[in-house]
């Protein structure tokens, strides 16, 4: 049997458009969307005909994060899969190719750390940023201990992680953690006017001067290297189940 589609793929003048398809859950990550968007992320970046990749999703929700059944299933899922949830900015930074979020709702969790992985983020600016790592008993991830304080300050990212409160669109932008915000009707044909406009340009030296600007000098494996540490003890831990069933137990309330 196979699996439900999690990703749309499209193409419009030389971009390649993902777009998250599970707005009913808030199109949260569980192994089937990861797998399916970390498969059309490396499709993307080896097709010749395809010069910038953008990322964006149906619904209220841009993504919910990880879908808690992860964590409740944790020890009967594939680690392999399992990688595909945990590891998804992987072929995002390894695409040569410009990559952009199109920002159309708000952000939880993975729907944040993602993020700093792009080249740009454009977002619609009534959308919120929150990420609840510490709620659930849990750290950051995603390299998010590294990206997060390069991208907006060590400061700003602990106010974000140990408040674990959201953050509005235009804090956001402030903060670096948002490339420009447009109003929602806008934001489609806004960022793919970017888009387009960079897909346009001479693919070599776009990559190349992307490559330059990428460069950096310390560690990101050392940081997700201790986030994974950290994570291990986390996930299954008493603070991690309990807020994972709580949260369980509120989605069962009758309206």
């Amino acid at each position: 049997m196979s699996e439900p589609q999690r990703v749309r793929v499209e193409d419009q003048d030389g971009v390649r458009v993902l777009t998250l398809t599970r707005p009913e859950k808030k199109n949260a990550f569980d192994v089937a969307q990861a797998s399916q968007l970390w498969a059309a992320i490396e499709a993307a970046a080896s097709d010749d005909a395809v010069r910038v990749v953008a990322l964006t999703a149906e619904g209220d929700y841009f993504s919910g994060g990880a879908d808690v059944s992860i964590f409740l299933n944790i020890g009967s899922t594939d680690p392999m899969s399992l990688a595909k949830v945990g590891r998804l900015y992987e072929p995002l930074r390894a695409c040569a190719k410009p990559t952009i979020a199109i920002v159309q709702g708000h952000c939880v969790g993975m729907g944040v750390t993602l993020l700093p992985h792009f080249d740009m983020v454009y977002a619609a600016d009534h959308v919120t940023f929150r990420t609840p790592f510490v709620q659930l008993g849990l750290v950051l991830e995603y390299g998010s201990s590294d990206a997060l304080p390069r991208l907006i300050g060590p400061q700003r990212t602990k106010e974000l992680i140990l408040r674990a409160a959201p953050i509005d669109a235009k804090t956001a932008v402030d903060w670096g953690l948002v490339t420009r915000t447009f109003g929602a009707d806008a934001l489609r044909e806004e960022a793919m006017k970017i888009a387009t406009d960079i897909a346009a340009l001479p693919p070599g030296a776009v990559q190349e001067s992307k490559r330059l600007i990428d460069q950096v000098t310390a560690s990101f494996d050392a940081s997700t290297q201790a986030e994974d540490a950290a994570l291990a003890s986390r996930y299954g831990s008493p603070e991690n189940v309990a807020a994972v069933m709580a949260i369980m137990s509120r989605k069962k309330k009758p309206a």
